[in-house]
């Protein structure tokens, strides 16, 4: 199954690459609380850095100006401040398949990394070393079991949220937001949202048939400012606003 779902989540991340994914086939809203908030010590080694996005060629007009190893370094700092000792390895990371070329022509190469019934998925630009998009996919079922009276979602989506801010440059502080935005792509009425430039989006893939490959992906990736006028992708802030005045103008 381990191999079956690294497949699976990378075909979802292959198929959704570039640009907003199609609408979601699967909904776990009803079953899914709000996740805890992220709890850190004082100091945090990992702080902000905003100059991480950076503009690139590739068709979404940005990337993340770090590599898979720095990477690694800032997610399992940032774990390691909440009390998570589930580190990953930078010597994980395995190739998928052979190098590609985006529509403008940027070539990016696909990689994975196994880990306890998730798996992280990314496509980095061969050029640079830079980080195009990451994800973190799991099973559906695992997605909404619970485990020693704990919710597996809540662990999954801080994870998800921890790799966006390390990936991004956001620091530690964002995370809750970030967990807030991953949690409300979950809902039937939406599966993207954008923040500080930052596409935040979930891909599922559901299998009737089989319900342990039904799969599900977070995953985040930067874009300039024409690509975000050009597809017309909800900005969290003004979702979360509308969807407050509707509550109100119904009550």
């Amino acid at each position: 199954m381990k191999k079956s779902l690294v497949l699976i989540v990378a075909a979802i991340l292959m198929l959704s690459l570039f640009g907003c994914s199609d609408k979601k086939n699967a909904d776990v809203s009803g079953v899914v609380d709000a996740p805890d908030k992220f709890s850190t010590l004082d100091e945090a080694k990992v702080t902000e850095n905003p100059n991480i996005r950076k503009e690139s060629e590739n068709v979404n007009g940005m990337c993340y100006a770090i590599t898979l190893e720095e990477f690694t370094y800032n997610y399992n700092e940032m774990l390691k401040e909440a009390g998570n000792l589930d580190m990953i390895n930078p010597k994980g990371w395995k190739m998928l398949g052979s190098p590609q070329n985006d529509a403008n022509g940027t070539e990016y190469q696909y990689y994975y990394y196994d880990a306890d019934k998730i798996s992280f998925t990314a496509s980095v630009e061969t050029k640079t070393n830079y980080i195009m998009n990451i994800g973190l996919g799991t099973t559906m079922s695992n997605f909404v079991s619970i485990e020693n009276k704990k919710n597996n979602s809540d662990t999954i989506l801080m994870k998800s949220a921890v790799m966006a801010a390390a990936v991004s440059g956001m620091g530690i502080n964002k995370v809750d937001t970030i967990q807030d935005i991953f949690y409300l792509t979950t809902f039937e009425n939406t599966n993207e949202l954008w923040y500080d430039g930052n596409v935040y989006a979930l891909s599922t893939n559901e299998d009737k048939a089989d319900s342990e490959r039904s799969t599900m992906l977070f995953r985040t990736f930067p874009i300039s400012d024409e690509v975000k006028e050009n597809w017309g992708i909800d900005e969290y802030e003004s979702y979360v606003a509308n969807a407050t005045q509707v509550t109100t103008n119904a009550n």
